[in-house]
């Protein structure tokens, strides 16, 4: 009896924070604890601010303007330096976060069941789990999305200009813009927000401006998204909802269907629901970064797209039009949901078996050689104690996810020369290229590489990229 009282007396949320940490230890057991399968930007941001915390001068400067990820990695920088593991459990916390703001909205907006029935599928889908794994941007995104919604309606709630919940929102619309295009979404409904529905005109200028000279300053410090690829296929990442990725990022019949189902499924539901899409500021918010994000259609996309087929399509299976017992009213749905979540489950379940063995894509194999022959190098320069042992200097494609695997001096790809001899001249210092040369910003390098014969020497081709070493002595030559 004590037993049961002190379970019927036990506060809602604390079994949601339960549930949501018992969905954390599981997530952490299914992600990579090697360096692999990083997105770059991400490695970018981790790299320089491991270098900043052992005060090593890195090459990481030279890669581009990082985003604000970069503070969020903070601790994680200064407590664990060169653990990217650190870093993922990090990501889950977040997810955890955005989670519980998400059902903190569903339930004030519909219902309590739409809300534990959206936000749980929407943790155990298996684009959440790779986002996480990889530390996409998109995990910070959706993140920065509830954030600034909480966010906006606690100013609302106690205005206070140029307070600290004022400056909070400026943050998540640096935070946002930077990460991603849709990104734009936040400051783009805040802005609207306040348009719309000003608690005075004083407040509503300071917005204006803060909204305005933050999101500009963002993108004249980032200058664009350098890692970003744009108009990918919406049918090929919405699939990756239900099955998950693949290492080869193929394409088969089913994942066609399955992506053109979850497409026209999108639409329905954003044609039934525009109005409550519209008229909620979180709803605005994924909205606007849907429809930015179509100039992209990748996994980040994809992720918003889940979130608006779950928080607004629940509304519509679960409205009471049928009457009846349990069994009539929701019996489709319990089998909906037992099928959605055996499919999740089943994709997760793929997700740690690629893990456990050790398959990687086929940028991340090349990656992967490299750093193994950069090991064995680093092994037999201690062996044999020289003065001036060789170095490995690798110029890279993927600089920051080279950098962080081979732990070896790392470059971006030089520009492309008038000519090979030119263009040998530049890599009088590198010992390795890597790269993938059917990309169209590649076509020329590529063009002189292939020129060049014997002072190149292939090491691993894939698909999607080549590994090369170069010969020091005609680079010598060259020079």
């Amino acid at each position: 009896m004590n037993a049961n009282n002190l379970l019927s007396r036990t506060p809602p949320r604390y079994w949601g924070y339960l549930a949501l940490s018992l969905w954390g230890i599981a997530a952490i057991f299914l992600l990579r604890q090697d360096p692999y399968n990083l997105d770059e930007g991400a490695a970018r941001c981790l790299l320089l601010i491991w270098s900043i915390v052992d005060q090593v001068a890195s090459a990481v400067v030279t890669f581009g303007t990082p985003d604000l990820r970069l503070l969020l990695f903070v601790p994680m920088g200064i407590l664990w330096t060169g653990n990217v593991f650190a870093a993922k459990i990090f990501s889950v916390l977040l997810m955890a976060c955005s989670a519980w703001l998400l059902y903190l909205w569903e339930r004030d907006r519909v219902n309590a069941e739409c809300a534990l029935l959206a936000t749980g599928l929407l943790i155990i889908s298996p684009i959440a789990l790779e986002q996480i794994d990889t530390l996409a941007s998109s995990i910070f995104l959706l993140l920065s999305f509830t954030m600034g919604a909480w966010l906006n309606e606690t100013y609302r709630a106690q205005p206070r200009p140029f307070g600290g919940w004022y400056f909070a929102q400026l943050f998540v619309c640096a935070l946002s813009v930077s990460l991603h295009p849709s990104g734009l979404a936040y400051p783009l409904a805040l802005f609207l927000s306040w348009r719309n529905d000003p608690i005075d005109h004083k407040q509503q200028k300071y917005f204006f401006i803060g909204i305005g000279l933050t999101t500009l300053l963002t993108l004249l410090i980032k200058m664009g998204w350098h890692d970003q690829l744009w108009l990918q296929s919406p049918v090929k990442n919405l699939a990756t909802i239900l099955l998950g990725s693949t290492p080869d990022d193929g394409m088969s019949i089913l994942r066609w269907v399955t992506g053109g189902a979850l497409l026209a499924l999108l639409v329905f539901v954003i044609f039934k629901q525009h109005r409550q899409l519209w008229s909620d500021f979180t709803g605005r918010i994924l909205l606007f970064g849907l429809a930015i994000g179509t100039t992209a259609c990748d996994s980040a996309w994809a992720l918003i797209s889940l979130a608006i087929l779950l928080c607004f399509g629940f509304p519509l299976l679960l409205r009471p039009s049928i009457s009846g017992g349990f069994a009539r009213q929701r019996g489709a749905t319990v089998l909906f949901i037992i099928i959605l979540s055996t499919l999740f489950m089943r994709a997760d379940r793929a997700h740690y078996e690629l893990r456990k063995y050790g398959i990687l894509s086929e940028q991340d194999q090349l990656i992967k050689t490299l750093a193994e022959e950069a090991e064995s190098t680093r092994k037999a320069n201690e062996e044999s104690n020289s003065s001036n042992p060789p170095r490995l200097r690798v110029a890279s494609q993927w600089p920051s996810r080279t950098m962080v695997a081979c732990k070896c001096d790392t470059l971006p790809l030089p520009p492309a020369a008038k000519d090979p001899q030119s263009q040998l001249a530049m890599l009088h210092s590198v010992t390795h290229m890597l790269l993938d040369p059917q990309q169209p910003d590649n076509m020329m390098l590529s063009r002189n590489l292939a020129m060049l014969g014997g002072s190149m020497e292939t090491v691993a081709l894939q698909r999607n990229g080549v590994l090369l070493r170069i010969n020091s002595q005609e680079t010598t030559k060259s020079k």
